[in-house]
Order: structure tokens, then C-alpha cells, then sequence
């Protein structure tokens, strides 16, 4: 298992953007024994109520039960043949489960392992006979059909809504306008807002961390748009929930005082309650999303503002 950035928040990503009613997200589940770590492991939901469809090629990934292996660097052939230890041990872990239940383990059941990258050179499909996967779009390839292991190359699929979430994990001019795409989105798109918060996420990471791998231009400035999008809405959606509050409380306080002095005394008290409050559940996303990165409290204090309990106080909660 990776501790860099981009592993944390390519796990994040898939955690955001696939929902209970469609499956079970299970991240790093180890591999006893062996020191690895599966990265995500996807189970879907045998009665779902949402279209996992609406994922694009993620949902379609996602159909049936599967580990996703994702790569910020092409993977060498040794990395490849970790991952297929990784789902063969797993592949052997569910057929033990099924024994103690006294059942055969079926062959929908069985996991279909996802090899994420954003390059694979010509030379490292031909090696494993990675072809085509028919049926699929193109820059997902499969290899035999006994293996049930599929590469999904980033920079080989097409720039269409339905590989938007893959895209976004791939690299330079890919990954930048697979951001601006993002930031496209409408306002009530139900996934525009978790992204924005994990590419917040990316942004936070790099200013904490100079010494990392710097993004490209492009990308770097979607990430400040997203941060600053993000950020907006967190305060709006508390400054409403405020105001509500606040003219809750003025029309309770009207009864005595007269209705319409009441009224006017809750939209002002709404209005600084809503933006105060907008302002701190602002803080508390930023330092949630670092903490799930793997931040420390002391960086993540001097960042925000808030205090080493506060901080605190949301990483015991968040483990709860």
C-alpha cells in the first residue's frame, strides 16, 4: 500500500462517488501474510436502487464484484503480478467464506481485478497479452478470460462525460481538462460537489507539501477554482442553514416583541449567524478532508485555524 497523496485521494474518489444503493466500498483490506494491501474493493448491492450507469465506465466497472488497483505512474510487471497475487488471495478468501456457509462460491461472485493506469506502452500490453476488451471503449483492455483481470489505460480512452472519473485520475493536459469538466458540471449535478471537495483535497495537499510532484498549469488552476467553488458553496449552505435558525429564533422572540420588528430581527441574526457558521463548517470539511489524507493535526491547525481539539474532537468523531 502507496502512502503518497495521490493514492489517499484516488481511494477517496472512488469512496465519494459510489453510493451505499449500489455497493460496498472497502479500502486497503490486507492481505495477511503478505504485507499488501488491496487498494478498493467494490461490492454491489444485490437489489440497487440507483443506476450504477450514471457512473459512466465507473459504473459499468463496478457491476460486479472487483478490486481496483490504481497507478499515478505506469505499473512495472512486477507491480502487475502483485496485484494478480492480490486478487488470486482474494478470489480464495471468498471461496472460504463460502464454504463455512456451506455454499459454492458462483461465478458472478467471483472478483474481477481493475489495473488502473494512466500509460501502458505498447511493448507491457503485448507482454500480457492485454487485447481490446470487446464490447468495451477504447483504452480498456482484457487479458485472458481464466485471469478476470482488466486494464483500464487513462490517456487511451475517449473524452466523453462517461469516462470523466477515470480521466481525472490520469495525468498533465488529461487530468486538467477532465477538471474543467468537473468544474462544468450544473450546480445540482448530485456528484459535482464531492468532487469539487476531493480536488480542494489535491489543492490543500500540494500547498502543505511543496516538495511533491507539482501539477502541470492547467491543472494546478482548476485546482484553485475548485477549491474556491467548493469553499463558496460549503459557506452558502451553511449561511442558509443559519439564517433559517436565526429567523426561527427572530419570529419566536416577534411573539413578545411584535411580529415585525421579530421578522427583522431574525434575518439580520440569520444573515451574521449563516455566515459565521458557513465560515466554520468551511474549516471543519477542509480539515476532514486532510485528516483523510493523512495530515497530521499540528499541519492541519496551522492551516485552518482551528484548534488542535477541534481538530481532534473531528478525527474521533470521523473514526466513530
Amino acid at each position: 500500500m502507496s502512502t503518497q497523496p495521490f493514492d489517499s485521494l484516488s481511494k477517496q474518489l472512488y469512496d465519494h462517488l459510489i453510493p451505499e444503493d449500489l455497493g460496498r466500498v472497502e479500502i486497503s483490506l490486507e492481505v495477511p501474510g503478505e504485507s499488501l494491501f488491496i487498494d478498493v474493493v467494490v461490492t454491489p448491492n444485490p437489489n440497487p436502487t440507483g443506476n450504477p450507469l450514471s457512473l459512466g465506465l465507473l459504473g459499468r466497472a463496478i457491476q460486479r464484484r472487483c478490486i481496483l488497483e490504481t497507478y499515478r505512474n505506469a505499473p512495472t510487471h512486477e507491480a502487475t503480478n502483485i496485484c494478480m497475487l492480490k486478487r488470486t488471495w482474494y478470489f480464495q478468501e471468498l471461496r472460504r467464506r463460502a464454504k463455512r456457509a456451506k455454499r459454492a462460491l458462483t461465478k458472478s461472485e467471483e472478483p474481477q481485478l481493475w489495473i488502473v493506469t494512466p500509460t501502458a506502452s505498447e511493448n507491457y500490453l503485448e507482454e500480457f497479452y492485454a487485447k481490446p476488451k470487446q464490447g468495451w471503449p477504447p483504452g480498456v483492455y482484457g487479458l485472458a478470460p481464466g485471469l478476470q483481470t482488466g486494464i483500464i489505460v487513462i490517456h487511451h480512452l475517449p473524452v466523453e462525460p462517461e469516462t470523466l472519473w477515470f480521466r481525472l485520475l490520469g495525468r498533465g493536459r488529461v487530468q486538467a481538462n477532465a477538471a474543467q469538466e468537473v468544474l462544468a458540471l450544473p450546480q445540482d449535478d448530485p456528484l459535482r460537489d464531492g468532487a469539487l471537495q476531493l480536488l480542494s483535497s489535491w489543492k490543500i495537499v500540494e500547498r502543505i507539501h511543496p516538495d511533491l510532484e507539482q501539477t502541470n498549469r492547467e491543472f494546478n488552476m482548476a485546482l484553485s477554482q475548485a477549491y474556491l467553488e467548493w469553499e463558496k458553496e460549503v459557506e452558502r449552505r451553511g449561511e442558509l442553514r443559519g439564517r433559517q435558525e436565526g429567523e426561527l429564533r427572530g419570529r419566536q422572540e416577534g411573539e413578545l416583541r411584535g411580529r415585525q420588528e421579530g421578522e427583522l430581527l431574525g434575518e439580520r441574526r440569520g444573515e451574521l449567524l449563516g455566515k459565521q457558521q458557513g465560515r466554520q463548517e468551511a474549516k471543519q470539511e477542509v480539515a476532514l478532508n486532510m485528516l483523510r489524507s493523512g495530515m497530521n493535526v499540528e499541519q492541519i491547525a496551522q492551516f485552518t485555524g482551528l484548534s488542535l481539539q477541534q481538530i481532534q474532537q473531528l478525527q474521533s468523531e470521523s473514526n466513530n
